[in-house]
């Protein structure tokens, strides 16, 4: 794909957007990008699609500037050693809750003796089927972003140390993961949550990472840029088309009523 990496872009000073691809549909996927989004994060936790389903997106994608993204299912070192391999420009993992789990995540990242990932870099996607061998893993080292989701009050206690560990170059906050943690399920205006969710941004951006979250009830992409937030992640391909499909009803059930009554 053409132009800077993604962390390149982060690097430069940019704030970025993106969305969520959900259906695994590559018209969708195609729609979302051509849309103008700066990445679109493929969502292999919540979203029915396989890993060959998330090449396609990403294929699906490559016709525009947005940029390939992965959530892993977990942070299982067989699922990253997957995502890894078909070449995303970016990984999240969800639901990482101590230090020992993110250094766990980086290691799984890397091949020995820095880490633990398999290695048969001759069969991947995402070093062009064996014609980037020598390249990779310095690509990996410096272009490759590392998200972890932040999203449980058992990683709120010790976010410092989590945002210290080297290898994580982002902490993304999973708001309603977050409050059901905290015993508030999208109770957002609770003090506790509230508490919780300053408290990752200040020490992530306090650790120099970069910081992201998912837009959300009044913090919305303005407020989580102003507070520092690197990337702002909103519209998934699901709902924007259940919301325009319901609007688009609605409108045609207030049409066919009004012309009733004339």
């Amino acid at each position: 794909m053409a132009g800077p990496s993604i962390k390149q872009q982060l690097r430069s000073g940019a704030r970025l957007n993106g969305c969520w691809i959900e259906t695994f549909s590559p018209i969708a996927a195609e729609i979302m990008a051509m849309s103008g989004y700066d990445t679109a994060m493929i969502d292999l936790e919540h979203g029915p699609g396989s890993f060959t389903e998330a090449v396609v997106m990403m294929q699906a994608l490559s016709a525009y500037p947005c940029k390939p993204m992965i959530r892993a299912t977990s942070a299982d070192p067989a699922v990253i050693k997957r995502v890894l391999d078909i070449g995303p420009l970016g990984m999240m993992v969800p639901n990482v809750r101590s230090v020992k789990e993110a250094h766990d995540v980086v290691a799984a990242c890397r091949y020995g003796p820095q880490g633990f990932r398999g290695a048969a870099p001759a069969l991947l996607r995402a070093t062009g089927y064996g014609k980037d061998v020598a390249d990779y893993e310095r690509w990996m080292a410096e272009e490759f972003l590392l998200i972890i989701q932040i999203e449980s009050k058992e990683a709120v206690s010790d976010i410092e140390a989590i945002a210290a560990v080297e290898g994580i170059d982002m902490l993304f906050i999973g708001p309603i993961d977050l409050s059901a943690s905290l015993g508030a399920l999208g109770q957002f205006d609770r003090a506790e949550f509230i508490q919780a969710f300053e408290r990752i941004e200040r020490a992530v951006l306090d650790a120099g990472k970069y910081l992201g979250a998912i837009a959300f009830a009044d913090w919305d992409s303005g407020r989580l840029y102003r507070n520092g937030h690197h990337l702002v992640l909103s519209g998934a391909d699901t709902l924007l088309l259940r919301e325009a499909a319901g609007r688009d009803v609605k409108q045609l059930r207030q049409a066919c009523q009004d012309a009733s009554q004339s």
